[in-house]
């Protein structure tokens, strides 16, 4: 038998057109050539049943040149960038016109975002899906994140609220130190800026007494964000005691308010 032959035979036929009346027929049976290669059908990819709108934005300022005015509110910033981490390889994005960027996410899955624009503070924020569950029906959860970023206002005092000191002491409060650790934590996220710490004193007591604690005030607050891991170098005090008033009144005329307005903790960057 030949090869690739599975059977082999012979038969009669009388059928019309033969040779005869009854002609010898031999026939070989071979196996089905292959089926045709099928493509190849692409996984099934269920869509995201989860996303996170990252939005950044800013604060509107009553008075635009001072960031100690009333914060009217919040408007997006555009073209913001945002670096994204979530385990694997960090992505830069930016957001659209509106500030805001589209995320699917991936369950059980911790998210690190930080957001910057030329001009603004660098900030940071983080979301997780642990613990989130996914709802039964086919409709995606849609969840928000909102990042502010502060403008920059060079060589512009900035107050610092809740810092307070004891009287006739420089002594950092533990109420003051939330405050100073959410300072020292944004000179982590913007490690190019430097700043100076400055402290006021109210318009009571001796003037150069009051210079001398206000310049003792100001080195404590810098002591505490050296501890934290501040570079000295990018850190300066100074003290003005009464000299640059925020809230102008006749001494004895001022009001407690007044007094407590003068006393104050101030951070401005410097370059």
């Amino acid at each position: 038998m030949k090869e690739g032959v599975l059977q082999t035979g012979f038969f009669t036929s009388n059928r019309g057109n033969g040779a005869g009346n009854d002609d010898l027929y031999q026939f070989e049976l071979l196996p089905l050539p292959p089926a045709p290669p099928q493509p190849a059908t692409p996984p099934v990819t269920a869509a995201p049943r989860m996303r996170l709108d990252v939005i950044v934005l800013e604060k509107i300022y009553a008075d635009p040149a001072n960031p100690n005015s009333k914060v009217l509110g919040r408007k997006p910033i555009p073209a913001a960038s945002l670096e994204i981490r979530d385990g694997k390889a960090p992505k830069t994005v930016a957001v659209n016109e509106e500030g805001s960027y589209s995320l699917p996410l991936a369950e059980a899955t911790d998210y690190q975002f930080l957001a910057s624009k030329e001009n603004y503070l660098n900030n940071a924020s983080r979301f997780t899906t642990k613990g989130i569950g996914l709802t039964s029906g086919p409709e995606e959860q849609v969840f928000e994140l909102e990042i502010v970023l502060d403008k920059i206002f060079l060589n512009k005092e900035i107050t610092l609220e809740n810092i307070y000191y004891d009287y006739d002491k420089w002594d950092i409060r533990d109420d003051a130190k939330p405050t100073l650790d959410a300072l020292a934590e944004n000179l982590r996220l913007n490690p190019a800026i430097r700043i100076q710490m400055a402290s006021h004193t109210d318009c009571r007591g001796n003037d150069n007494y009051n210079l001398e604690l206000s310049q003792k005030r100001a080195q404590s607050a810098v002591d505490y964000l050296i501890a934290a891991g501040i570079d000295p170098a990018r850190l300066q005090a100074r003290g003005f005691g009464e000299t640059q008033p925020a809230v102008t009144c006749v001494c004895a005329r001022c009001t407690e308010d007044q007094h407590q307005a003068n006393r104050r903790t101030t951070f401005a960057i410097i370059e």
